[in-house]
This record gives structure tokens, sequence and C-alpha cells, in this order.
């Protein structure tokens, strides 16, 4: 495939090709004299799509982690759908689907583009699946602008907007958005204080609509951000970081899926995993960029979990100590908190 620099332009029209995949049309992704193909996001499937989209090459593509879940390669995959009925393409498609997916299918290895393909309905906020087609009349999106926008770090952030924000406890509080310059997702920054002198007190968060806003009791990510809150007022002051990256990184609908899942006796790790995504799929470069744009080279951070305070220093932020943050269980969330130190190696 060929290099490409990527520009502003190249970057709206992946953003338009993520757009197109919510609003449910295909995308087509094509290579210079590669063979373009049609993605279909394969959520929406109904039965009628299904039987307008029916061809003799049509093709189901799924993901590593699906496939792996399914007991098939841990690898990219497709999966020969032209003798499939409909049910038999969601049963692979969507674990809560209460049908058996189909044994031994015919597939092979996904391509590069393929691969990248699934990437863009991550961006999406879908289930990485796709219906494969031939060539169609959709938004046409050159594979070497999707190969650029993934390979591009999330580091080039623009400050959209700040104003006081006085909270109880922290009168001197002030608010910072932020977004990378070629995605649409806004981050936000609470600075309470002077942040200048001394390494400040610092939270990275991922939001959490469930936990933070209406109180789920099933996870304790509420808990820590109110925790957080305090323990930097108290310190007088510190940055609670609000990125957009609800379940880690799979989306809010997702999300509810997964707890489905969770109902069904699986962790909150495993359920990822069922769906086609991977334990975490979030992404902390932006949080290091956000506190370079600050001012801020050096933290001290609020966080149990060790995998975010090698995402930090891997991105360029010196952590000078670990601040553990442990709020209380109890029978609501105990399954989550035990999960994320068994699976993800949590310290509490």
């Amino acid at each position: 495939m060929q290099e490409k620099q990527p520009t502003i332009s190249n970057f709206m029209n992946v953003e338009r090709a993520i757009d197109e995949l919510r609003r449910q049309s295909p995308v087509v992704i094509y290579e210079t004299g590669g063979k373009a193909v049609s993605n279909y996001p394969a959520e929406f499937l109904r039965e009628m799509e299904f039987q307008q989209l029916k061809s003799p090459d049509m093709q189901l593509l799924i993901s590593a982690a699906r496939a792996k879940m399914l007991g098939l390669e841990g690898r990219d995959v497709r999966i020969d759908a032209s003798a499939m009925t409909y049910a038999d393409v969601m049963a692979i498609v969507d674990p809560l689907c209460p049908q058996a997916p189909i044994a031994n299918a015919l597939m092979q290895s996904a391509s590069p583009i393929d691969s990248m393909a699934l990437k863009l309905a991550k961006y999406a906020s879908l289930m990485p699946a796709l219906l494969l087609t031939p060539d169609s009349m959709a938004l046409r999106l050159d594979a070497a602008d999707l190969k650029a926008y993934i390979e591009t770090p999330h580091t080039n952030v623009l400050k959209t907007a700040q104003a006081s924000l006085p909270i109880e406890g922290a009168e001197n509080a002030r608010l910072v958005s932020f977004r990378a310059q070629h995605a649409t997702s806004v981050h936000l920054a609470l600075v309470i204080g002077d942040i200048t002198n001394a390494p400040p007190l610092t939270r990275i968060h991922s939001s959490c609509v469930t936990g933070d806003i209406l109180g789920s009791l099933r996870c304790d990510c509420g808990d820590q951000l109110r925790l957080a809150l305090n323990t930097i007022i108290k310190a007088g002051n510190g940055i609670l970081i609000y990125l957009h990256q609800e379940g880690r990184g799979i989306g809010i609908t997702n999300k509810l899926r997964s707890y489905q899942l969770q109902e069904r006796g699986h962790d909150t790790f495993t359920a990822n995993l069922m769906l086609g995504f991977d334990e975490d799929e979030r992404d902390f470069a932006i949080a290091s960029a956000m506190l370079k744009a600050l001012g801020v080279s050096t933290i001290r951070m609020l966080t149990n979990n060790p995998s975010k305070l090698e995402a930090l220093e891997k991105s360029g932020t010196t952590v000078s100590e670990r601040v553990p943050l442990i709020s209380e269980t109890h029978p609501h969330n105990h399954a989550y908190i035990e999960a994320k130190a068994m699976k993800a190696g949590h310290l509490f």
C-alpha cells in the first residue's frame, strides 16, 4: 500500500466514513490497483437488508477476539457467508443471539485492509463485524487515508475552550476542553489550584455515564471519580483528566451489551472479547498530550491500574508516585472489582 502523508482533508474523509457506518450505511474501502469491497456494519443487519445484499461472493468479517471466542484461530478472519441464512450470520456476529454459531464455516485470513475496516467500525462504536459484498455506490474511502489515520497518534491536541468552574471545595477550579486535531471526541481537564510548583496529583478517568452520572452500583467508577476529586481538593491542587472513552473504549451501546453478557455469568473482560473487542480499547496517549498542553510533564497519579502507569510513561509523562484510589466494595460491584484485580492486575 502506498504511503500517504496525512492531511486534515484526508482525515475528514475517514471521519465521514465513520459517520456513514453509524448511519447504517456501507463504506467502500479501495486501494489503487486493488479490488474494492463494500463493508456493511453487521449489527444493523435485518432480514430484508440481508436478502438484498446476498451474493455468491458475500463474506463475513470478524475480529480476532470474536474469532477466538468462537473457537477459531485468534486472528481477524473472513468467513464465507454465501450459503448462510440471516440467522447463521447473526449468530456469528452477536454473542447475545439465541442461536449457536454454525460449525466448520469456510474461512480465510483477513487482509490488512480488512483489519483496518474492523478498526473503522470500532471508531464508530460498532461491533467489529462487517458484511463484505462487491463494490457498491456507497461512500468510497482510500485505504491509504485510513491507514494514515490509524497510525497517527492522537497527540496533536487543541485546546478548544476554557473557563473558571467553581465547585464545592474548590472555587478556584477551571475546566479546559481538548480534542485531537483529527478526531471529534472532546476530552476535559479540571484544573484545581496551582499545578506549576510541584508534580500535581492527577487522576486519568475514563467516562462512565452509568457510574459517574446515573450512580450505577455494578462498577466502582462513580465512587473512584468522587474519591479522586475529593482527594485532589484536599491536596489543594491537582488535575482530573476526563477522557471520552466509555466502557474501556467500546462505547455506551456496547457497554450495555457487555452488561447483558455479565448477567449471564461472564466477567467484564470476557464480555468485551465476546463482542469482538480487546479487553481494553482505551488510548491514554491523549491524556499525556493534554498534560503537556497544560505545561505538566511529571505527575503524582491516582490509580490502581499499573497498565495506566505504563501507558502514561510510554507517552512521555513521568509518574513520580502512584497514589492508591481504593473505594468500598459491596455485593453489586464485588465481581467487577475482583475481575479487575485478577484479569488486569489492578492493585487493591
